[in-house]
């Protein structure tokens, strides 16, 4: 599996913009992913999404909250999420060069 960037963005020196990658240093072993299969019948068992005591739930009848304590929630749309995101330059600005010494 090829390495991914971790972080992708510019060096920009006056009116010259140089694409960067950052790349991690190491390397982990390659990873092997199993699936869970039904012995039985060999079939792929799946994820279904279900609350305790209602059952399954659909896809558009779940939301997303953060937990302040147990079982106590405060939920969030969409744009309450995207509202409290912080912005990302993704720009390193090369102020000066220094000496090797």
């Amino acid at each position: 599996m090829p390495t991914r960037a971790y972080w992708q963005g510019q060096i920009r020196l006056a009116l010259v913009s140089i694409p960067v990658e950052v790349y991690p240093a190491t390397r982990s072993g390659a990873a092997i992913s199993f699936h869970q299969i039904h012995e039985p019948t060999g079939k792929r068992i799946r994820y279904e999404k279900v609350a305790p005591g209602v059952g399954p739930v659909d896809r558009d009848e779940i939301i997303r909250g953060y937990e302040v304590s147990k079982d106590e929630y405060i939920l969030l749309d969409d744009d309450e999420i995207e509202a409290a995101q912080v912005e990302s330059r993704k720009t390193l600005d090369l102020v000066q060069f220094v000496e090797p010494s």
